[in-house]
C-alpha cells in the first residue's frame, strides 16, 4: 500500500526528538519522532519498512495527514468550498447610530467619515422592521440545522439612541415569546459604557442581553487613546458604569483594542481585568486600519508583537477562569477540528442596518456607504444579492494565497474591511491578521504537545 502526504500537511518541530504532523484543512494533528520520519519520508510519499510502520501509516491515513494512492486529499476541500457558494444569515447588526460621545483616538468608524457626513439616528420602526426582517431570513439557517444565531446592538454610541434601544429590546422580547423569533437568540450590546443608567441596565437584564464594555486598561492606559469630544478622559465614568452593571446583575464583557498605549501592558491589563474587574469574559480587538492612519510606523512589527502578546494573555486567561474571545474562537475550531471558512460575519452571514435604514453587508462602510443597498425589508433577500453572495466567498479557501499556508482552516480570511482599506478590495489579505492566524496556529499545536506530555 502506497501512502502519500496530504496536500495540507505541515510538519512542525516540537521537541528536539519530535515532529508535530498537521492537516490544515481538518485541523488534525500527530506527533512521531524525528527518526521514524527520517526512515519513512521520501519527499512526498511514505514508505513502509515493517508491520509497524504500515499500522501507523494506516491511522494516519484515517485521520487525513496522508492519502492512499489514487486519492487527491481535495475531496473536503470542495465540498467546503461549495459550502462557500450561497449566503446563511445568522447575525443582525442593529446601527442604533453612526454619532458617538467619544473622540477615541484610533478609531476607524468615525476617521473614514467625511467631514460633511450627516448623523442620523435609527428610528423605533426602522429598528423594528429590521429584526422582522431578520426573523424571517434566519429561517433558513435554522433549517439547515445553525442555531446561534444572535443580534447585535452597534454604533456608533448606540446608547446615545436610548429611546430606540429600548423599544427594540421590548420588542425582541415579545416576538420570543410569540415564536416568531427564537428564543436562544443572543443579544449583545457594544458601547463605551458612559451612558448606561439604570433603565438601560435594567432593560439588558430583563431581555438577557450581554453588555460588551470598552475598557483599555486601567485610568493612565485608557484615557490616552478614549477619550470625550472636549478631550476629558473616559475611564472613571466607564468603570462606575461597569461595576453598576455588575451590581444589577446584568451579563458583562469586556473589549480591549490594542494600539500603543496598551501594547507593551497587555499581561498587566489581563492580570487587573481578571483580578480588579472580576470580569469573566474579554476580548482583544487587532487594530483597524483607517483613512489618515499614521500611528504606527511599522505594522508588520506591531502584528508581530500583538500575536505574541494575545497568546501570553491567553495563558494568563486560561489559568485564571478568563474567556478571551479571540484566542477561544480558535481554541474551539482546533479542538472541535471544525474548520472556521470565515471569521467575519460580514462575509455573507448578516444583514447590518445603517441608522438611515440603508441594508449593508459590513457596518465599517457605514460612512461610505459602500456594499450597502436601499432595498424594502419586507422583501428584500440578502442570499440572493451579488453582494453577499461575494462576501460568503471571501474565505481562505477561495483565495490561492492562502492555500498553502499553517492557518488555512484555523484563520478565517481575517477583516475584509482592514483588506479594503489597506489595498481597496477584500479579495486582499488581511496581513495583520495573517501573522496572528499563523502564529495563534503553531501555538495551539505546541501547546498540545505540551499538555500531552503532561498527561
Amino acid at each position: 500500500m502506497k501512502y502519500f502526504a496530504s496536500p495540507f500537511l505541515h510538519t512542525i518541530v516540537v521537541s528536539e526528538e519530535h515532529v508535530a504532523l498537521y492537516n490544515s484543512l481538518t485541523l488534525e494533528v500527530a506527533f512521531l519522532e524525528k527518526s521514524f520520519l527520517a526512515q519513512c519520508r521520501k519527499g512526498n510519499e511514505f514508505i513502509s519498512f515493517d508491520g509497524e510502520s504500515e499500522r501507523i501509516f494506516s491511522i494516519l491515513e484515517e485521520i487525513s495527514l496522508l492519502n492512499k494512492e489514487g486519492d487527491d486529499g481535495y475531496g473536503l476541500f470542495h465540498s467546503y468550498r461549495k459550502a462557500l457558494e450561497k449566503p446563511s444569515i445568522n447575525i443582525l447588526y442593529l446601527l442604533l447610530t453612526d454619532s458617538c460621545n467619544f473622540r477615541c483616538k484610533y478609531c476607524y468608524f468615525l476617521a473614514n467619515m467625511d467631514s460633511s457626513y450627516h448623523f442620523s439616528f435609527m428610528s423605533e420602526e426602522t429598528a423594528i422592521s429590521a429584526v422582522d426582517m431578520f426573523a424571517r431570513c434566519i429561517q433558513k439557517s435554522i433549517t439547515e440545522g445553525h442555531d446561534d444565531q444572535q443580534i447585535v446592538i452597534y454604533g456608533g454610541e448606540p446608547t446615545i439612541n436610548k429611546k430606540t434601544l429600548i423599544a427594540v429590546l421590548k420588542y425582541i422580547v415579545n416576538i420570543k415569546h410569540r415564536g416568531t423569533l427564537p428564543s436562544r437568540v443572543s443579544i449583545t450590546l457594544n458601547t463605551n459604557g458612559t451612558l448606561l443608567d439604570e433603565e438601560i441596565l435594567n432593560a439588558c437584564k430583563e431581555t438577557n442581553v450581554v453588555v460588551a464594555i470598552s475598557i483599555d486598561g486601567p485610568k493612565e492606559i485608557h484615557d490616552q487613546m478614549r477619550v470625550y469630544t472636549s478631550g476629558r478622559g473616559t475611564f472613571d465614568d466607564v468603570v462606575r458604569n461597569y461595576r453598576k452593571a455588575r451590581s444589577l446583575g446584568v451579563k458583562t464583557g469586556l473589549c480591549v483594542t490594542i494600539d500603543k498605549h496598551n501594547l507593551f501592558e497587555l499581561q498587566n491589563i489581563t492580570h487587573w481585568i481578571s483580578d480588579d474587574l472580576k470580569s469573566k469574559g474579554v476580548g482583544f480587538n487587532i487594530l483597524i486600519d483607517y483613512k489618515g492612519d499614521d500611528s504606527l510606523s511599522d505594522r508588520e512589527k506591531y502584528t508581530k508583537i500583538v500575536a505574541s502578546q494575545i497568546i501570553k494573555c491567553f495563558i494568563i486567561a486560561r489559568d485564571n477562569g478568563l474567556y478571551e474571545d479571540r484566542m477561544m474562537r480558535r481554541v474551539k475550531n482546533f479542538v472541535e477540528k471544525t474548520p472556521v471558512l470565515s471569521d467575519c460575519g460580514g462575509c455573507g452571514l448578516q444583514i447590518v442596518i445603517s441608522p438611515d435604514g440603508k441594508i449593508g453587508v459590513c457596518q465599517g462602510f457605514c460612512g461610505t456607504k459602500n456594499f450597502f443597498v436601499s432595498e424594502s425589508f419586507e422583501t428584500f433577500n440578502p442570499e440572493e444579492h451579488q453582494y453577499w453572495k461575494e462576501w460568503r466567498k471571501r474565505s481562505p479557501l477561495s483565495m490561492e494565497e492562502c492555500r498553502e499556508c499553517i492557518a488555512l482552516g484555523n484563520c478565517g480570511g481575517g477583516c475584509p474591511y482592514n483588506a479594503f482599506a489597506e489595498e481597496g478590495t477584500i479579495w486582499a489579505l488581511d496581513k495583520r491578521f495573517c501573522i496572528h492566524a499563523k502564529t495563534t496556529t503553531e501555538f495551539l499545536i505546541k501547546d498540545l504537545w505540551e499538555k500531552q506530555k503532561e498527561d
